[in-house]
């Protein structure tokens, strides 16, 4: 079959036809219907604060774009995914940069790409990869960098390094002074959110460096200001403002006084990051938009269904509260993420009870963790909440909690102290000696040993408290060896005659409770020993065991936490595995951090089992021991047992 040939005289315009519909076609395959979108409409969502909607768009935007453009677009649709927290579709755009990158977007790119495994991964990962990156040229870059850098200092724990990266941008800002004021105003927010979130601040650690020191003492103010009224203010913050009288943190601090919604720990690692992810977006902008986004915002935080964890954060007891916040954490990741509730931190260093337990159930909080000191946990329960509370100390004997919601928690020694009778006497031993630290401590722990002995038919035969360094005449009158020799000068007089003499001690005595702090007790054996005490069975509580073996403590006896001495129990290899892999050992990882962990157990069980439970049906094999409740909502331990020996700690059978 012959093809029909056009006509010669109209060749060339069917070319010119079909080149039209070919590039008509073209046009259409290249943007595809479902793009309804412009570079305007993308900007303005992004300015609205609709940042799913505008990664979509310029997602879209960059597909139908080649080049330079296209990865542009791409880099403000990376961008918006992160303020979005949708990590799925900043994964993907990450990939889709199409080369060559110009070096201004590439550099763009790899801060958002940290920022990106800042969610996913964590801080402490996306610190180190930030560190990896080559130093900022432009002041465009230097502000984006040091922004990240300010950001991710402060959810990695170096908050020396955020100060340092805002005097970075401070410099950038040298001569507009209403823009430094704002820095700086946000700057202390940002501390203020950082402190609610967990960071602790030490101002020893700035050195010699005023500015530094200033801003870490502060932050804690700030979070004081920021509940109280405006006239408050003045007050709180004198003693600052004489040592600081030009600091760059006066005219916020100053200002401070409105209350700020709790910040989210956060349910996912990376929470802060996608809150306040504004710049790297905004830098981010393709060249081709006109629509600038909106300013960054501080953090608010709408009442959401969480657990609060009410911890001295900053203070003299932050080490305490970093050390329970840590073991909290590394039990809430081990959670699987669809079981877990969201876990939000109260700086009771910062906040009094009260007001921390307002703003956590305001908030939205489910369940209460802490307080720590056994004052607050008088407090806590008296507060008027059907909110469930998990108090991390007793009450006093004398008081009873007034809800049925609230359960106590303790690393008690007074409980060692009961559990070193039960053993005593159940391995037949009844009249005892102790030894115990003066003060108030020691008397307490006294007391509760005494009460347990008795109350199983034991005895306490006599009670020394111990002080100074020289224990001879406090041993000697315990162990009756005065009384030896008198009897000896007795008879040389009536003799008349020098006689051979060794003291005898008493001879009626069990055993010996020897509480307190392993220096103490190291004082106390040798002379002990000289004293031909050496032989006599001694318990002591878990203070005395601070890792160290040796003869001076050779056959001492005492309970104490798996955590500390029993590392093969499924629950301690299981803790110390995940512990390894998030902070590199378990060294400084102590029986605070055993106690945080176990915490965070408990307040799954009683969330699961509900106000239903009762006191009875709780059995859990934590790291602090084996965990159940008795009738009072009080959280009994089940400790292990071990002797120390010369050159080694033996585990003995758990016995009573």
């Amino acid at each position: 079959m012959k093809r029909p040939l056009p006509l010669p005289a109209h060749r060339s315009v069917w070319r010119g036809a079909i080149a039209v519909l070919l590039s008509l076609l073209a046009a259409c395959g290249a943007t595809p219907t479902r793009l309804a979108t412009t570079p305007e409409q993308a900007a303005a969502l992004l300015a609205r604060g609709e940042y799913a909607a505008a990664a979509r768009d310029y997602a879209a935007l960059a597909e139908a774009t080649p080049g330079a453009v296209g990865n542009e677009y791409r880099l403000s649709a990376l961008g918006a995914a992160l303020r979005a927290s949708d990590t799925a579709l900043a994964t993907r755009q990450l990939g889709l940069f199409t080369p060559p990158v110009e070096p201004a977007t590439a550099y763009r790119r790899d801060l958002l790409a940290t920022e990106l495994q800042w969610l996913t991964a964590g801080a402490p990962a996306a610190w180190e990869t930030l560190s990896a990156l080559q130093a900022p040229q432009t002041a465009a870059q230097i502000e984006a960098y040091h922004e990240l850098r300010q950001r991710l200092a402060l959810a990695a724990q170096r908050p020396l390094q955020a100060i340092r990266s805002m005097a970075e941008r401070e410099t950038l800002r040298a001569s507009d002074a209403p823009a430094l004021a704002t820095l700086r105003a946000e700057f202390l927010l940002q501390l203020r959110e950082a402190i609610a979130r967990g960071l602790t601040t030490d101002p020893r650690s700035a050195g010699r460096d005023a500015a530094a020191r200033g801003w870490l003492e502060a932050a804690p103010l700030a979070a004081r200001a920021a509940l109280a009224p405006q006239s408050a203010n003045a007050a709180l913050t004198a003693a600052w403002r004489a040592r600081y009288p030009r600091h760059p943190a006066s005219a916020a601090l100053a200002a401070t006084h409105k209350p700020i919604a709790p910040p989210d720990t956060a349910a996912t690692p990376g929470a802060a990051s996608a809150a306040s992810a504004t710049a790297s977006a905004s830098a981010s902008k393709p060249a081709t938009s006109t629509t600038q986004p909106a300013a960054a915002q501080p953090t608010v935080v709408r009442p959401e269904a969480h657990v609060a964890a009410l911890l001295p954060l900053s203070g003299r007891n932050a080490a305490a509260g970093a050390q329970l916040r840590d073991g909290l954490l590394s039990a809430y990741y081990a959670t699987p993420v669809a079981a877990r509730a969201p876990l939000r931190f109260y700086d009771t260093g910062a906040l009094s009870v009260a007001e921390a337990l307002q703003s956590a159930t305001s908030a939205g909080a489910e369940f209460v963790i802490g307080p720590l000191a056994r004052e607050e946990v008088v407090s806590a329960a008296t507060f008027q909440t059907q909110v469930p509370i998990l108090g991390l100390n007793f009450l006093p004997a004398d008081q009873a909690a007034s809800s049925s919601t609230f359960y106590q928690f303790a690393l008690s020694p007074e409980e060692e102290a009961r559990a070193v009778a039960r053993r005593a006497l159940s391995e037949g031993r009844r009249r005892a000696i102790a030894f115990v630290p003066a003060g108030e401590w020691g008397a307490r722990v006294l007391k509760a040993f005494k009460e347990e002995l008795e109350a199983g038919g034991g005895r306490v035969l006599t009670a020394e408290t111990l002080s100074g360094s020289d224990l001879t005449a406090t041993l000697q009158t315990a162990l009756r060896l005065d009384d030896s020799r008198a009897r000896h000068r007795r008879l040389q007089a009536v003799l008349d005659l020098p006689l051979a003499f060794q003291p005898r001690r008493r001879s009626d005595v069990d055993f010996l409770f020897t509480p307190g702090q392993a220096a103490l007790l190291r004082q106390l054996r040798p002379q002990l020993q000289f004293n031909a005490a050496g032989d006599i069975p001694t318990y002591t509580t878990s203070e005395a065991w601070d890792g160290r073996s040796g003869n001076d403590l050779d056959g001492v006896m005492f309970p104490d936490m798996p955590w500390m001495i029993a590392a093969d129990t499924p629950a301690v290899a299981a803790l110390r595995a995940a512990t390894s892999s998030a902070f590199g050992d378990t060294r400084g990882r102590g029986r605070l951090y055993a106690f945080g962990h176990d915490a965070w157990l408990l307040q799954q069980a009683l969330r699961e089992r509900g106000k239903a439970m009762g006191a009875s049906g709780l059995t859990i094999d934590g790291a602090s021991g084996t965990l159940s409740l008795d009738a009072e909502r009080r959280v009994q331990r089940s400790l292990r047992w071990a002797e120390i020996t010369s050159d080694s700690l033996k585990l003995l059978d758990d016995g009573a």
